[in-house]
Order: C-alpha cells, then structure tokens, then sequence
C-alpha cells in the first residue's frame, strides 16, 4: 500500500514534507487532541488507577439514600443489566435460580443497603424487604485470585440461607468469572448504563451530579477502556501520516530511560536506602534497617530475597506515560508475610493493603502517584527532574517514617 505523502522520486517521502503536511490544517490531529486533552475531575484527582476508589464512587451511585439525588436509577438499571445475564445463565442445569428481570422492574429498591468490604467483598447490596443480597467484585487492574469469587459465596450462602442471590464480577476486559454462579459486566456497559441515565433524567439531575457522572465516564472511556472514537481517529491520522509517524517515533526521547537513570543516581546517592536488583520496569529499594536476615525470606522475587521492598514503576498497563511508587510483599515465608500484612491492615494509613488478604505472590500495601501523565510528558526534563526530587522529599519526610516505623516493629 503507498502512502499519501508526495514523494521525491525514488527516496521516498521527504522528512521535512511529512512532517510539515503532518501539523499543518490536520483537524483529525486537532479532534484527537481535544478529545484527549480536556480536564478531567478523576484524573486530576489520581483516582484512575484506584481499584478501591472506583467502589466507593459506584457505592455512593448504587445507594438511593445518597446525595446524587437518583434515587434507586442506576440500582436498577444496573441490577436489569445484570439480571438478564443472570436469566440465560439459570438454564444451564446446576445454576443457582436468581432474580430476573421482571423483579427488578417491579421492586422498589430505595431502602436496599450498600456494604463496602463486608467479609472483604467489594459491594454487597441487601434488601430486606425482598429479601435479596447481591455480590459486586471489582476488578479494575486486577485478576481473580485464591478462589475469592468461591469463598465470597460460601459466605453469603452462610450468612443469607433465605435469600435470593445474585452474584456479579465487574472488570475491564469481560473476562469469564471462574465461578458459573457469577455473571460477568465490564466497565464499558457500566458507562452506558450511566450514559443511558444522563440521557432519561437530564431534566431532573443536578448539574453538580450531572458533570460528576459525565466525567466519570469520561475518565473510563478515556483511561480504563479502550475509546473506540479516538481509537478509530488514531487509525485514520497513522494511515494519513505514516511517514511522519514513523519519523517522530524513531527520534522520540526515551523519557522512560532518562528518568530511570535520574531515580537510580537519587537511590544510590541516599545513604538510607538499599538499592535491590532491579530491571527496565522496576527500580526496588529498601530502608538500611529492613536489610536484617528475618526479612530476607522471599522467594523466586529478586534474588536478595528481600520480602518486603518499594518500587517504581509505570503506574499501569493501560497508562504507560505516568509513574508511581508502590509497596509491596512478595512471594515467601507465609508467617513473615502474614504478621507485615497485619501491621500494615491495623495501622491504617498511609498503608492501603489489598482488602483480599494475601495471595500466594504479590500483595500491595501502598501506593502514591508520583509523576502524573502531564508532567511525565514535560518536554522539559529539568523540570520532570526537579518533580521527581520534590515528591522523593516529600515521601521522605510523611510516608516514610511511619511505614518504616510499622516495618521495624513487626515482631518476626
């Protein structure tokens, strides 16, 4: 397939003709850009990444006792959603018999209660009155571990004999729950359910609530799932400018090899970290003190066997372009991992230690957004460097001491 471009006999595309028919009057590149560059309440906040963040808000949602003035609305329309998934699944022989969706359509939801993290599952909904309970699991960078979809079960089967269940795994990707009793939804039906909602009470909602939701979905469409429209003006503006594309890749500054250089040099010049074996993704460390034998008990980790170490990283897959700094406990002797896990569940913050438990490798105990996308992108790289010492200092000086402190108390 020949390019678009003119080309100068047989050298090809001119560097400087494609670049220049590249910026010059694209409306797609400009469509592209507004799309993508527009204020975002979540992303301001950091709260893309934030698997428990993304509960909280679509608990506040879910419960018709809430300020968003909805009512019962999306607990329905969620609760239809899911409920039609659940009426093809209980003709399969085995399956649990659920609510349908003529239940859903005839019951008044309003005193349904909302639990966050009640025997660790991420949203539990009650109704009383119907006597119905309902599992949400959410999964948003994430996968399904220690056979928690099972054991959410057990649970509410034990605890709720009488009642109507119905059991939901939220993700990204729509993948299959491995429990058959669950039915699966992604975040991108989640979004058209809300966007359906704006449509149906634009007359009625609040404008504080209507921009919330609007930029919620924004956000995930945007960051969490792949956006079919800017997917599509990608396509459009690679197969217009592949030259210049191509030539604006091939001269790209490696941002991500000049700040690994600049955080390796910042570790190694700080006399109270330990720099561990790290790679192009990882840059691990630890305090001096956690350097003792008793935390030297990890396994197929790195090889100082360290259990418990910080690292750097992109903050994820699907948003490459931005860092955080993580705390995590890897794989090992399960005593030494289970008496840290602890400390951390009972200090509270800074630790934010994975509601699951522990799983068999690795478990978060704390995490912060250290560059966002907007200044990882900086062209600047004094800047990006001045950044990344001013959030070191500041991580120094408040999390810090109070992690090593629970750190160093734990009684191994």
């Amino acid at each position: 397939m020949t390019s678009q471009l003119e080309t100068t006999g047989e050298q090809g595309p001119d560097p400087r003709e494609a670049l220049e028919k590249f910026v010059l009057h694209n409306e797609e590149l400009a469509h592209l850009e507004e799309l993508t560059g527009q204020f975002n309440l979540f992303e301001a906040l950091g709260l893309v990444r934030q698997e428990i963040r993304h509960s909280n808000f679509l608990a506040w949602l879910m419960n018709p006792a809430q300020t968003h003035g909805l009512g019962d609305s999306f607990l329905k329309a969620f609760l239809m959603k899911t409920s039609v998934k659940a009426s093809v699944k209980a003709r399969m022989p085995g399956i649990e018999k659920t609510i349908s969706p003529v239940d859903v359509d005839v019951w008044d939801l309003t005193e349904t209660e909302i639990r966050r993290e009640w025997r660790n599952i991420d949203i539990t909904l009650l109704d009383e009155s119907h006597k119905f309970v309902c599992v949400i699991e959410n999964k948003v960078h994430s996968s399904e571990h220690s056979n928690q979809l099972e054991r959410y079960r057990t649970a509410v089967v034990r605890e709720f004999p009488d009642y109507t269940r119905h059991y939901v795994l939220l993700n990204v990707t729509g993948e299959e729950p491995s429990d058959s009793e669950y039915v699966g939804v992604t975040y991108d039906e989640v979004c058209d359910v809300i966007e359906r909602l704006l449509k149906m009470r634009a007359s009625t909602i609040g404008a504080d609530v209507a921009t919330a939701l609007s930029h919620y979905v924004t956000m995930i469409r945007r960051r969490v799932m792949p956006d079919r429209e800017i997917q599509e003006l990608c396509r459009r503006i690679y197969s217009k400018h592949r030259a210049a594309l191509d030539l604006i890749y091939e001269h790209r500054p490696d941002r991500q090899a000049e700040i690994r250089g600049f955080l390796l040099k910042m570790i190694n010049e700080d006399p109270a970290f330990t720099l561990d074996v790290s790679d192009k993704t990882w840059i691990r460390f630890h305090p001096v003190s956690w350097g003792r034998p008793e935390l030297k008990v990890g396994q197929g980790w790195t090889k100082t066997r360290m259990i418990v170490l910080f690292q750097f990283a992109n903050s994820s897959q699907w948003n490459p372009n931005s860092l955080g700094l993580d705390l995590n406990i890897g794989p090992g002797d399960e005593n030494v991992r289970r008496q840290i896990y602890e400390a951390a569940t009972k200090a509270g913050s800074p630790f934010t230690p994975s509601p699951n438990g522990l799983s068999k490798k690795w478990v978060p105990l704390f995490w912060k957004e250290i560059l966002p996308t907007a200044d990882y992108d900086d062209p600047d790289f004094e800047r990006i460097q001045a950044r990344l010492q001013e959030e070191w200092s500041a991580f120094k000086s408040n999390e810090l001491p109070l992690i090593r402190e629970v750190i160093d108390q734990v009684p191994l």
